[in-house]
């Protein structure tokens, strides 16, 4: 089977208490549930050598990758399944996907599996018509939602040179369902040190619109703080997050 890993994206977050990194298709979420595949179907392969937080180790990522591959490829042919996901935590990689049957799942990890002898394996289905592991576990919350965005964009800015620990004026947007709540928030923004930039009217369901602008690198750490900052603080008052800008500073 050939993925195609446009639509997928890895964010980290914690599982059960533990350290997680999921890679899921973001795409699917315009599809989900799919009715013709309503069979939740898992395999769950333990590492040789995790790193102390149970994630996976630059030293056994290209045998896993050579694992996946072979999942994928078998667990297609034989479930007429699509791979919707994967979670990373404990000292394992739990692989995820929904498929028209359960029938000869078994057979399929087996023969993925089967050259790579030295990985033990639990596997399990179940009926999951509404899709609930995809939709509620492997799917980012809206934090992490936007921490993925975050991600993205820093990325074009690496593509360009930037450099991120050099501090820059950085201009976020949100938007706030009646005046009052937006002036609400503006006093609290201003509060936390924020610089009230520009307001402004829109068309949609939040239509006052205000910019703030405060100085800081823009790491992912420090980025991420920030933009969890004014997303609780947009909450507090009925508004809604909407993105950030920077300079390039390459230098």
């Amino acid at each position: 089977m050939t993925i195609d890993w446009k639509g997928w994206k890895p964010y980290l977050c914690n599982v059960n208490s533990n350290p997680a990194s999921i890679l899921v298709d973001l795409d699917l979420r315009s599809l989900a549930p799919i009715a013709g595949k309503p069979w939740l179907l898992w395999a769950w392969v333990y590492f040789q050598s995790p790193r102390s937080d149970g994630l996976s180790s630059g030293s056994e990522a290209p045998i896993l990758y050579e694992i996946e591959d072979a999942l994928y490829e078998q667990v297609s042919e034989l479930c007429r399944a699509q791979p919707c996901g994967r979670i990373t935590t404990e000292g394992r990689r739990e692989f995820y996907f929904y498929g028209e049957t359960d029938t000869g799942f078994r057979k399929a990890v087996e023969n993925a599996l089967r050259v790579f002898e030295k990985y033990k394996f639990d596997l399990g289905t179940k009926r999951d018509p509404l899709w609930h592991q995809y939709l509620n576990v492997l799917y980012p919350s809206p934090e992490d939602l936007q921490r993925i965005a975050n991600m993205d964009l820093l990325d074009v800015f690496a593509k360009q040179g930037d450099i991120h620990s050099v501090p820059r004026e950085v201009q976020h947007w949100l938007y706030f369902r009646s005046s009052a709540d937006r002036s609400r928030f503006r006093d609290a923004a201003s509060a936390a040190g924020f610089t009230i930039m520009s307001e402004k009217a829109s068309d949609n369901s939040t239509p006052f619109g205000i910019s703030v602008v405060r100085v800081q690198p823009i790491d992912q750490v420090a980025i991420d703080g920030t933009v969890l900052e004014l997303q609780i603080l947009a909450q507090n008052f009925n508004g809604d997050y909407d993105g950030w800008e920077a300079p390039v500073i390459t230098q």
